[in-house]
């Protein structure tokens, strides 16, 4: 993988960089790198500016922390079957983890659960997911019913998957998603995947975007490191940055636009990694592994986990919602001593003695995102598309937090942002029209673009 991450690199190099595009991308995350790459693939000069110094976003794969590629970021490969992420990684030699089957290990007393135990469990999940397909745009708490045998567990596992609590999430955002077609787990990381389809794409790295002005025909992006004039701008950074008014709009954001930023907070899961010595504690590799709660309360405080994927010496924990927002703020020492802890008590107090070290994902703390992923407050499903909505078929807007039917993955903003060059595209075909008649086909493009 030397080349592929080698070419990272070439994102940051001035000499490859266009003064003056057509489109100016903001964020090189999975949104940002699909943007460009349509745009490319169409002939479009793109330039990627992105505050941090790296590719990636909240893909982010390194080797630093265990010695293997590791995933602090996203890690699973879902979408569609013809997703680009697919093809790459075949071509390129990855390896890819089927994880559609995988099964769950739910203990009891540090012991597998007795098949009738299991049962229950197992039907705490289907009621969760019964109650919220019959539901509108409420929170899933509130559908939920009372004093159901392992609703805590299930509620817990969920949160852990939107990043906040079943109160403050929409039963549309999980009526929402589409059943995806593949689910792999990436034994190089899904990071250095998205890495390389960034491999070719011209990016300015350690550049932070201040403003953009969308007042005249075209827009301009005032960066850190100067302003950069286009005829369209595609913004992918995550509400978590919009809410802290990290960028400035001229004119300011309409109001239905900036409602949206609110109603789509960012949640946070934690990811907290145990390595081990080669120890397997009897779990099977590429399985998930939780627990029984000493409570029926929620929200919980639990880590479950993902067993030694793609082969790794690691289980990696999962803290999600109010209670990982908690727990991180305390810091990396106090989390890793809870996941190892809750992990000895699913598996053993034999787990101590092969434990070697740990490592908490800081996305809580990541100015460049300032949590996981966005989540619809009950109520305000809508927020999605509103936040997705065009500023003056000038800017568009890209990212999982409007990457349904597939929001909050990685895979989701890649297409979200292969949708917003589509709309880019039209828009700049639309003002290039010399004849009414061209215009006018051009402007239905662009509305049915807009659309999908």
């Amino acid at each position: 993988m030397s080349g592929a991450m080698g070419a990272v690199a070439f994102g940051g190099m001035a000499s490859a960089l266009p003064t003056n595009p057509d489109v100016v991308i903001v964020g090189a995350g999975s949104a940002g790198i699909g943007a460009a790459r349509k745009l490319m693939a169409e002939g479009r000069s793109v330039l990627v500016v992105e505050a941090s110094n790296r590719i990636g976003g909240r893909a982010y794969t390194e080797s630093d922390t265990f010695g293997v590629p590791y995933d602090q970021g996203c890690a699973w490969l879902q979408g569609p079957r013809n997703l680009p992420h697919v093809s790459l990684a075949q071509d390129l030699g990855f390896k890819l983890v089927d994880h559609n089957s995988a099964s769950d290990s739910f203990r009891i007393d540090g012991a597998p659960a007795p098949r009738k135990e299991k049962a229950k469990y197992d039907r705490a999940f289907e009621t969760l997911y019964e109650e919220v397909w019959q539901a509108d745009d409420v929170s899933i708490a509130s559908v939920l019913p009372e004093g159901m045998p392992y609703s805590a567990e299930a509620q817990t596992w969920t949160t852990m998957g939107y990043g906040m609590d079943m109160a403050n999430v929409s039963t549309a955002d999980m009526n929402a998603y589409a059943e995806y077609q593949v689910n792999y787990l990436v034994r190089e990381g899904l990071g250095t995947l998205v890495a390389t389809l960034g491999r070719d794409v011209p990016v300015k790295l350690n550049t932070a975007v201040e403003a953009i002005d969308w007042s005249g025909d075209g827009v301009k992006i005032i960066t850190s490191d100067g302003t950069i004039s286009a005829q369209t701008c595609i913004v992918t950074v995550s509400p978590g940055v919009l809410a802290a008014g990290g960028i400035r709009f001229t004119p300011e954001l309409p109001v239905a636009k900036q409602q949206a930023v609110q109603d789509l907070p960012m949640g946070l899961l934690t990811k907290v990694a145990l390595q081990f010595d080669g120890e397997r504690f009897g779990l099977t590799p590429n399985n998930w592994l939780s627990y029984a709660l000493p409570s029926q309360q929620v929200p919980a405080e639990a880590c479950y986990f993902v067993t030694f994927p793609t082969g790794l010496d690691l289980a990696v924990g999962f803290l999600g919602g109010d209670f990982a927002w908690d727990m991180s703020a305390k810091g990396a020492d106090v989390a890793i001593d809870f996941a190892l802890e809750e992990f000895a008590k699913a598996v053993g107090s034999d787990a101590r003695k092969h434990f070697i070290k740990g490592h908490m994902s800081d996305w809580h703390a990541n100015p460049f995102t300032r949590g996981a992923y966005a989540a619809a407050k009950p109520g305000r499903f809508g927020a999605r598309q509103d936040l997705k909505d065009p500023l003056g078929d000038r800017v568009f807007f890209a990212g999982e937090a409007v990457g349904v039917p597939l929001a909050a993955l990685c895979s989701g903003a890649h297409l979200s942002g292969e949708n917003a060059a589509q709309m880019a595209l039209a828009s700049m075909e639309s003002g290039a029209c010399s004849s009414c008649d061209a215009r006018g086909a051009a402007k239905q493009k662009l509305q049915k673009a807009i659309s999908e």
